[in-house]
């Protein structure tokens, strides 16, 4: 209806093109900055410009209270014209007003808002949240539970949690079958909505500040979002939930090579800056096509105000390049684990974790708790042949004459693997665990009742305490993906088994 709107404004501006009242005389018409109903600066800015542009003469008056801004001019005359704005030193909180262009009985009214300065992570009064992996969505669904401030969640892996345990204060919207990822349309609906929401809110409160919390590898959604849509980026607080292993593996091939890395970084950066982040007055124009993923954006955007990175270890990213180096002091990381947001939660929080999650706590903890014995766990993997049946079954064998008789053990198989569904009777003294749980919800909730964890290669050893595992199925942390080579180089009491 907004579009249709500003469609009929720019045609009664055409030669020809009529706009009648009912004595049939043309009325004028008034377009303030292309058609946008408001203009949000930061709060450093002291000017900004409008244009104008009418069929006749105008004129802009502002409320007699608003003083901490000047218009120059307050009149045109018909045609193209700049209206600049000079802006008192803003020391305190975000300020907004309301100005009316006017041209004969056509009045057009137009919102002009300034954020405050310091507006931290913390700060925002609304929160979006756009996930497209699990461990960002779980990530997101920590978070979401540590305030109550209204929210907007989308996540794309539909079995992640159940829509319907959410608090009140969150509006969830994930793929309308269940039993399925969100397909592409549904991520476009998702944003569209999302990009919605965020105007209604802009037009009710113009000086809002917004969260957003988003997987890094779609980290342009900040821009896309918010910046492009003409929210001040000050009002804007991104965080970037690492994607798991895929953070450190990205970051790796594009700077762990001195020889490039000071290059890509550049490259990356100047593809940024492209986009028209301080318009200053001036409606943004997005100057890159609208794409989901951008994966070579993250780390820059991470040095932007109002960018931050979370992932579970920032030492696990490395460049053998000088540059980066520097670089690398310059980004906002959060490191901090899953396990540890979720301990801190209150209990009540803590359990609408589990229930979001469709994940039994009590039910786990009390077999953890059946026998005085300490606890280990093992990680299968998926199988592509009896070979690798064979192999893990082998593991597990060896596993169980080493601490079968002081251990209870817990088998955690893939959820595509059907050969381990006999293991209870093949090896007294195994409990066998359900293998569509969601296994990182389990290992973090449980920390304190694992005392040995290991198997397979997993992401799930990057969001645990390296001193619990114990075993990993490789040769050595050389064989090991990144950034688990890393993570496990210097561990000294990890047994190596192949």
């Amino acid at each position: 209806m907004k579009n249709l709107f500003r469609l009929f404004l720019c045609l009664a501006l055409l030669p020809g093109a009529v706009a009648c009242s009912d004595d049939d005389t043309q009325r004028p018409t008034v377009i303030v900055n292309g058609g946008e109903d408001f203009l949000s600066l930061d709060g450093l800015a002291r000017a900004g410009k409008l244009t104008v542009l009418a069929s006749a003469p105008w004129r802009v008056t502002a409320a007699a209270g608003d003083t901490w801004f000047t218009l120059s001019p307050t009149e045109g005359p018909a045609g193209y014209s700049e209206v600049e704005i000079s802006l008192d030193e803003n020391k305190g909180a975000a300020r907004s007003a309301r100005l009316a262009f006017s041209s004969g009985d056509v009045i057009v009214p137009f919102g002009l808002s300034q954020s405050a300065q310091t507006n931290g992570h913390d700060a925002p009064d609304y929160y979006f949240y756009a996930t497209f992996a699990t461990m960002p969505a779980l990530y997101a669904g920590l978070h979401v539970l540590s305030h109550d401030k209204p929210s907007y969640f989308f996540y794309s892996r539909s079995r992640t949690f159940d829509p319907d345990k959410f608090p009140s204060y969150v509006k969830v919207s994930t793929s309308a079958d269940r039993t399925a990822d969100a397909t592409a349309d549904e991520k476009q609906e998702a944003i569209r909505e999302m990009r919605r929401r965020i105007l209604e809110i802009n037009n009710a409160d113009p000086t809002a500040v917004f969260g957003l919390y988003v997987d890094d590898l779609r980290c342009r959604l900040g821009y896309d979002c918010f910046v492009e849509q003409g929210i001040d980026s000050a009002r804007v607080k991104v965080s970037l939930l690492s994607d798991g292993t895929a953070t450190y593996n990205n970051f790796y091939n594009y700077f762990g090579d001195a020889a490039s890395a000071e290059q890509n970084w550049n490259d990356y950066a100047a593809e940024v800056e492209a986009l028209d982040w301080n318009h200053g007055g001036r409606y943004p124009v997005t100057r890159a096509q609208f794409e989901l993923d951008s994966w070579t954006w993250v780390y820059y955007l991470a040095t932007r105000p109002g960018y931050r990175l979370v992932m579970q270890n920032s030492a696990l990213l490395e460049s053998s390049c000088p540059f980066i180096t520097e670089k690398l002091g310059e980004m906002n990381i959060e490191s901090i684990q899953p396990y540890e947001m979720l301990s801190a939660l209150p209990e009540t929080a803590r359990q609408q974790f589990y229930d979001m999650a469709g994940f039994d706590y009590d039910k786990f903890a009390a077999l953890f708790d059946a026998s005085p014995k300490k606890n280990l766990v093992i990680i299968g993997t998926s199988h592509a042949g009896s070979a690798s049946e064979r192999q893990q079954y082998d593991y597990v064998a060896r596993i169980m004459e080493q601490y079968g008789e002081g251990y209870d053990v817990f088998f955690k198989p893939h959820p595509a693997d059907t050969s381990s569904a006999g293991y209870e009777t093949d090896f007294a003294g195994l409990t066998l665990l359900p293998g569509q749980m969601p296994f990182e919800i389990f290992v973090w909730s449980l920390m304190e009742h694992v005392d040995m964890i290991g198997g397979y290669p997993s992401t799930v050893f990057l969001t645990v305490p390296v001193d619990k595992v114990r075993f990993i199925f490789a040769a050595n942390a050389g064989s090991l993906v990144r950034p688990l080579n890393i993570l496990f180089r210097d561990a000294a009491n990890v047994e190596w088994m192949q």
